[in-house]
């Protein structure tokens, strides 16, 4: 069988040992630099890679939640001539990472660079970027295994940086560093790695490869995602979620995403709406849209939710009441918001990968019927009152 798009991850996986022995094997005789947040410094996880690897020829740790072009630039311009990176954080520690590794491959040049952003100008063919071993200590970006990083412009648009050497070399994953997740950002990073399954499957780009892998990937998070919130420290449960995580990143590193988050990108720019609970809370209803044209294109999804098709949008929503995703976005924005973003909730790389054409009104219809379910005046005067 010859599949509609290949299907490819040279990325090299370990899992289960601790993160710092992993490390020293990959490590072993290499010059190395540390990217990671200030958050990493405190909990005490960059001296025990010091303790078990040596110091490295830099740390750069102020490297904070959605990266900008500046965090770029400045990580680029302290980053010395090393054998590899290793970007020890959640997304935005590996996005940057990318960011800062390719700038750096151009020689810190800033044209091509902002061009290869803004205008999806390819890399040069030269393009040979320091290797990235990426640790992930949250579970639901999949950065640990794809060739792009989300950067955003000075101006809160959203950018990509995109090349098949950004694929990291090597990924470390070890649950018990997303044991420091609160309830929060644990909900928010596994429903991100929800709606990159789901995107995959009503994605014109999937393959039999990627709707396995994302129907995996959503079974998963529905068994183990709200058990996690409740047992933050059962390591069984987070390995089980982190898994989870990577399968999607596996399949949205091959498909893509879709609608959801062509629709999420204002919501986080704009309201700071967090990503993984921007890019999901639409979800219901873009099952509810697509299905209208193919609903059998649907049935990984269904599959892996275990319930039928039709079940889909509504299970869905119940799942989420489940999870607490109304009081939470309730506390970002009110349904009134879509009418405020005519214009600014298609991307067309993304929204042109939707199994269904979806233009502007249809996109801000979904959008405020979703925002319509998840803050009633009930979920806004709890968010007011809390």
């Amino acid at each position: 069988m010859v599949l509609k798009r290949p299907f490819h991850c040279p990325t090299v996986v370990a899992q289960g040992q601790d993160f710092d022995e992993a490390l020293a094997g990959l490590l072993d005789g290499k010059s190395w630099v540390l990217v990671t947040s200030a958050g990493w410094l405190m909990r005490g996880a960059v001296g025990k890679i010091q303790n078990r690897c040596g110091p490295p020829r830099a740390l750069l740790a102020n490297v904070c939640s959605n990266p900008d072009v500046p965090t770029v630039v400045g990580l680029a311009d302290e980053l010395p001539d090393v054998d590899t990176v290793v970007a020890l954080g959640g997304g935005s520690v590996i996005d940057a990472a990318k960011g800062a590794v390719a700038l750096k491959a151009l020689s810190n040049n800033l044209r091509p660079f902002m061009t290869h952003l803004r205008d999806g100008e390819p890399l040069p063919d030269s393009f040979a970027p320091i290797p990235i071993i990426a640790v992930p200590t949250t579970s639901g970006t999949g950065s640990e295994v794809t060739c792009w990083g989300t950067i955003w412009g000075e101006d809160r648009i959203k950018h990509s940086v995109s090349h098949t050497s950004l694929y990291p070399s090597n990924a470390v994953l070890d649950p018990a560093l997303c044991v420091s997740m609160p309830g929060n950002l644990t909900l928010a990073t596994g429903l991100d790695a929800l709606s990159h399954a789901m995107e995959s499957v009503w994605n014109r780009r999937h393959t039999e490869v990627t709707d396995a892998l994302a129907e995996k990937a959503i079974r998963t998070l529905r068994r183990h995602l709200l058990a996690a919130m409740r047992e933050p420290n059962d390591i069984v449960l987070r390995s089980r979620v982190q898994i989870a995580s990577l399968l999607s990143g596996l399949t949205m590193g091959t498909t893509q995403t879709a609608a959801a988050h062509s629709i999420s990108y204002p919501f986080t720019a704009h309201f700071d709406v967090p990503h993984g609970l921007a890019c999901s809370f639409t979800l219901p209803e873009i099952a509810r849209y697509n299905m209208k044209d193919d609903p059998s294109r649907l049935l990984p999804i269904a599959e892996g939710l275990e319930c039928s098709v039709d079940e889909i949008p509504e299970h869905l929503e119940k799942w989420f009441g489940e999870l607490g995703v109304g009081p939470l976005l309730a506390a970002y924005v009110t349904p009134d918001v879509a009418d405020t973003l005519e214009g600014n909730l298609i991307t067309r790389s993304r929204a042109a990968n939707n199994i269904r054409s979806v233009d502007e009104e249809a996109a801000r219809r979904i959008a405020r019927l979703a925002l319509n379910y998840f803050c009633p005046a009930s979920e806004l005067d709890a968010a007011v009152n809390n």
